[in-house]
């Protein structure tokens, strides 16, 4: 007899098994049976990570001409990946949308995953020279009010995309660990006087990833002036410190 038929005819429903009585299990389960898994060979190739290997971007465009083709690409794809998602958009898609052949997007991007990455790349390089951006090197408060507000609403699903596919994509990983690298590298300079730079910075970037990752579920956020003094606050307790 099977676990749902035993509940069954014990009168309790299957239903008793929510997902956090299922996860519970699970962990215990996982813990119980962590050293037969070390030592299977089958089991660490389907739970493994991808392997790590350095990201290559795109050789830079040779003319003009190419480099706003190049342009138009990021632009077209963000929006197809933003409106369909990363999994839903084929190079072809792109390629219809850009009305280029399939080999000429090719000719710029070597795959779909390095694509995505140099999307996210322009995209945040494009905040970064903003006057917003610009202005919050200035004024943290004004600093803070960025991990949440509606103008980086589409960089941060497309980096949530982005992470569900570096769970299988070699390269989407590499691509994203190369750009975290640069951001974290960043916002550790802007923090260096403080105990724990390195950390703060994990919980900035954090911070950032978990908004994008409710927005990405399609629930409303709080109310924008209670998110940013509760982010604030948060924010606060990491800048306030003892410097080293």
């Amino acid at each position: 007899m099977g676990p749902a038929s035993w509940w069954a005819s014990n009168g309790t429903p299957f239903s008793f098994f929510d997902r956090w009585t299922i996860f519970q299990w699970y962990e215990i389960v996982r813990c119980a049976l962590a050293p037969v898994w070390r030592r299977s060979s089958l089991t660490t190739s389907l739970v493994s990570r991808p392997a790590s290997r350095p990201f290559v971007p795109p050789p830079a465009p040779k003319t003009p001409k190419s480099a706003g083709t190049r342009r138009r690409l990021l632009d077209l794809a963000a929006r197809l990946f933003i409106d369909r998602g990363y999994g839903a958009v084929s190079m072809r898609d792109i390629a219809s949308a850009a009305e280029v052949t399939k080999g000429a997007v090719y000719g710029h991007f070597r795959s779909k995953g390095q694509l995505l990455v140099e999307v996210i790349r322009w995209r945040i390089a494009e905040r970064d020279r903003s006057a917003d951006f610009v202005e919050a090197l200035a004024n943290p408060l004004y600093g803070v009010a960025l991990i949440h507000d509606g103008a980086g609403r589409e960089t941060r699903l497309l980096e949530v995309d982005a992470a569900a596919a570096a769970r299988h994509d070699p390269e989407v990983a590499a691509g994203l660990a190369s750009l975290y690298q640069e951001r974290h590298a960043r916002i550790r300079n802007a923090m260096s006087e403080l105990a724990d730079p390195d950390t703060a910075a994990w919980v900035l970037a954090a911070l950032s990833a978990g908004i994008g990752m409710k927005e990405a579920t399609g629930l409303p956020l709080p109310d924008a002036q209670r998110l940013n003094t509760t982010v604030w606050s948060a924010v606060h307790g990491l800048i306030s410190q003892p410097v080293r």
